[in-house]
């Protein structure tokens, strides 16, 4: 039996931080284990990029499945 995500994505997430790219170049592989916030990577407040805990990208990955499958006709 497949293993269930038990992370919580919230549609809106008060933790989105916007930063450029001089604090991505600045994270080690200590902060990005413990990071607690969804990133939106920026360059001249251009959105670039977002980055997020493994594991919420999972949980997102799950919930789309999810959807697909509760939408898909049943045959």
């Amino acid at each position: 039996m497949a293993k269930t995500n038990q992370v919580s994505i919230p549609y809106l997430d008060p933790s989105v931080q916007h930063v450029g790219i001089s604090k991505l170049r600045a994270l080690n592989v200590t902060q990005l284990r413990e990071l607690d916030k969804t990133l939106v990577i920026q360059d001249n407040d251009k959105p670039l990029a977002v980055l997020l805990k493994y594991e919420h990208f999972l949980a997102m990955q799950e919930k789309i499945l999810q959807e697909r499958i509760s939408k898909s006709p049943t045959q």
